[in-house]
């Protein structure tokens, strides 16, 4: 059984300690995660290497795992995400003139020297997430109308009358023959 993670570290000394995390975060600990997630999520297990990259930067390298419940944006049935995201982010500061992106590596931004580990797991679980959740395969709660509200087929005189009654409530619409004079 994994522990529970501490709520804030000093990421620098864990670095030079080379330590590693591994806890459970408990959804309830990332409220903007729960405000998305539905009944049946489960609590991230998170592992945590704080260490060194190539350019001896410090850095956090590790995973998270889990399963999150969302609802289908098609069907708006629940759809459950196996999330195994890795992560690698470089820590900078302020002061820090060194580019992690020379690398490949994203910056996460320390300030006071404490990292806060619930924020920090939970933006990259948001970060991790689909855009859109959705089933692989799912009908639709309802069908795509693609059709006109009328039926009737619509005569070019008509469209003809649209485009002019459009034309006099675009107030806009005198600038199009405006042209610029030197």
């Amino acid at each position: 059984m994994l522990n529970r993670l501490p709520v804030d570290v000093n990421p620098f000394k864990l670095v030079e300690q080379e330590r590693c995390l591994a806890g459970v975060m408990p959804l309830q600990k990332l409220p903007r995660l729960a405000e998305i997630a539905l009944a049946g999520t489960e609590d991230v297990e998170v592992t945590l290497d704080f260490t060194r990259s190539v350019g001896k930067r410090p850095m956090i390298k590790g995973h998270i795992r889990g399963n999150i419940v969302l609802e289908c944006q098609r069907c708006m049935q629940p759809v459950t995400i196996a999330l195994d995201a890795p992560l690698q982010v470089a820590l900078t500061t302020f002061e820090s003139d060194e580019r992690p992106e020379q690398e490949g590596l994203e910056a996460w931004l320390i300030e006071d020297e404490r990292l806060f580990i619930q924020d920090f797991v939970e933006d990259e679980i948001l970060l991790a997430l689909p855009l859109v959740a959705k089933h692989e395969q799912c009908e639709p709660l309802r069908k795509l109308i693609e059709a006109l509200p009328s039926d009737e087929p619509v005569t070019e005189s008509e469209q003809v009358d649209d485009v002019a009654a459009s034309a006099k409530k675009n107030p806009f619409a005198v600038l199009k023959d405006w042209k610029k004079t030197e």
